[in-house]
């Protein structure tokens, strides 16, 4: 077993850079020597202090087609590429189909697959509805149009080719009160940690839970979940609509791990039904997961719907 990793955000420790010239009978050049250096090091100092602080929030636009899905479905397709292009103009990248299957992180999210920076934070600074003419076409079209401000953490070091993860549902569509079922082989010996991102961004786990505290998985096994065993046990992934609501969205977002990680109490246990409404959001999560060097990682999203009869 090797050694746990805790889940911190590291604090900046104020330094004091201490410089003694010596020179004897001669001031001026010791003057003109000490302003010289102390230039130079205050300028390596604002360096390292930019670098440390730097924020890397952008302004992006983002755009969708509103033809043949519904309004919901285009503005958040409009904020998924106004996602994408923040992670290019931070990364320095162009962010292409290509570039998901290259990198061995194909997902259904298709932003958060995006292997050079995970978006942490975002605020909608503009959104409308745009109708543009196309003489091909005998109506004009919608274009669903936001601009928004982006914040985007790069990502650290490079993926493991060789450290899949494979990882499916039993469905996509399901029905208020349906129970859903896991099916996840990694291609390594790793530690598993399974959360669910519900539709308003909240995360809660399903593994590790009050039952289930060992998450070692053996590389190129299956792990079904719940299984029979399990749901023994009393834990069951019984899916629900909020209320008020005929359609959700979610997902459920798998991490393994080369090492032990603990994500500490902050994201709330989400089985037997227990949900209080205080677990922290996607955002926390994403912070503290791009801290880890994607080397020592593998990861997917899958997206599901429930809908009400």
């Amino acid at each position: 077993m090797g050694e746990k990793i805790r889940i911190h955000h590291k604090g900046t420790k104020n330094t004091k850079f201490l410089m003694v010239l010596k020179k004897k009978n001669s001031f001026v050049p010791f003057v003109s020597l000490w302003l010289k250096h102390s230039f130079l090091l205050i300028t390596f100092f604002l360096t390292i202090l930019s670098s440390a602080f730097a924020d890397d929030w952008v302004v992006v636009e983002g755009n969708s087609s509103m033809e043949n899905i519904t309004k919901e479905d285009a503005r958040r397709l409009a904020i998924e590429d106004a996602e994408r292009n923040a992670v290019e103009q931070v990364a320095g990248v162009t962010v292409s189909a290509d570039t998901l299957v290259s990198n061995f992180t194909v997902s259904s999210d298709v932003i958060s697959a995006i292997p050079y920076g995970k978006v942490i934070e975002r605020e909608i600074l503009t959104e409308d509805i745009q109708v543009t003419k196309d003489e091909t076409k005998a109506r004009p079209s919608s274009i669903y149009h936001v601009q928004m401000k982006v914040k985007v953490a790069k990502e650290k070091g490079n993926i493991d080719p060789y450290f899949k993860l494979e990882a499916s549902l039993d469905r996509t569509v399901y029905k208020d009160g349906e129970e859903m079922q896991l099916k996840i082989k990694p291609a390594r010996d790793c530690y598993i940690t399974i959360f669910n991102i519900l539709e308003d961004d909240s995360v809660l786990t399903l593994i590790p839970n009050r039952h289930i505290r060992d998450t070692f998985i053996k590389a190129d096994e299956y792990l079904i979940f719940p299984d029979e065993g399990i749901k023994k046990m009393g834990i069951n992934l019984k899916v629900h609509t909020p209320d008020g609501k005929n359609i959700t969205k979610e997902k459920i977002y798998i991490l393994c791990f080369k090492q032990p990680v603990e994500f500490g109490s902050k994201f709330e246990e989400g089985l037997f039904g227990i949900y209080k409404g205080a677990t922290a959001f996607i955002k926390e999560l994403k912070r503290e997961v791009v801290d880890i060097p994607l080397s020592e990682r593998a990861e997917k999203y899958l997206p599901y719907e429930i809908r009400k009869e």
